[in-house]
């Protein structure tokens, strides 16, 4: 059976070894410059499929995937370890990301069957970012969820950047104002890794997700709700946040019983000048082996 959770995971790079002339895998090959290896792919694939049934006792009922090079990838986590025996419906697009990476969900089949699914497009000028995936399921007695799960565009850029996070949250919200104006107790779920915090202008105002309970939102994100303090998904020069985030409409709150990124020393290592941090896969070129340098949020449902 499905477990009562919502896993949201950017698994840093999960290339396979193949070269495709159509995305920009070149590192990511034997010959490449991070050595990427048959047995470093089987590894991380066994990481990861740890780290995510470790994070709910067994496999979620759908697991939303950042950082993924195509449907292969996600198939081959899909068919590893304890997450082998769930089924799980591959949901994916590929994204003209230049970089090659894309977002997936996979869904159990105890949970919920997909009704629709589509890729939403970003429009940045001069630009290619990865698409929204959106996926509508239907859960027990025919009740419907809408699910997207993102990537939005790098901080890397500074403020330049900023802009391109607003331009994906308008796409975003513009469907999900679409889906409330036909259906106003629409359960919609959104996950992923936004490269931006649930203080900042992408969510706080282009979403529109807020903070506090009491208000009448029409999202709330989760990830600023009840939070442990010092918590994060993402550490970044010893500073943690919620890069990763869940962010649910109104209707879909009664279903939430936590949120929050799944700590587990087997994930964490001490970093010499940044104590605890994501254990993570490379370390520039250096290969690591470790899980990814993110940490997995999990939902856990009433």
């Amino acid at each position: 059976m499905a477990g009562q959770a919502v896993v949201c995971y950017n698994v840093e790079n999960l290339f396979d070894t193949e070269d495709d002339p159509a995305v920009n895998d070149e590192d990511f090959l034997p010959n490449g410059a991070l050595a990427w290896t048959a047995d470093r792919y089987d590894h991380k694939l066994q990481h990861l499929s740890e780290a995510i049934s470790w994070s709910t006792d067994g496999p979620p009922a759908l697991l939303g995937l950042v950082e993924v090079e195509n449907r292969k990838v996600v198939a081959d986590l899909a068919g590893t370890g304890r997450l082998k025996d769930a089924g799980y419906m591959v949901v994916h697009h590929d994204s003209p990301d230049e970089r090659g990476i894309d977002v997936a969900l996979l869904v159990h089949p105890d949970f919920a069957t997909v009704i629709h699914d589509e890729a939403l497009t970003v429009e940045i000028p001069n630009d290619r970012t990865r698409d929204v995936l959106y996926v509508e399921v239907a859960m027990a007695e025919d009740e419907r969820l809408h699910v997207f799960v993102n990537h939005w565009p790098s901080r890397r850029d500074g403020k330049v950047s900023v802009p391109k996070r607003m331009a994906a949250a308008a796409v975003v919200r513009a469907k999900v104002d679409r889906i409330l104006a036909t259906d106003p107790e629409a359960r919609i779920l959104i996950i992923g890794d936004f490269n931006d915090t649930p203080m900042d202008a992408s969510i706080r105002e282009g979403l529109g997700a807020a903070c506090d309970r009491a208000t009448k939102a029409r999202l709330f994100d989760l990830m600023c709700i009840d939070q442990p303090h010092g918590h994060g998904s993402y550490n970044y020069q010893g500073k943690w946040d919620y890069l990763d985030q869940m962010i649910v409409s109104a209707a879909f709150m009664p279903m939430v019983a936590s949120a929050k990124a799944y700590w587990d020393d087997r994930l964490l290592f001490k970093h010499p000048r940044y104590g605890r941090s994501p254990n993570k896969t490379y370390a520039g070129r250096d290969f690591k082996g470790g899980y990814s340098d993110h940490l997995p949020i999990v939902l856990r449902l009433k």
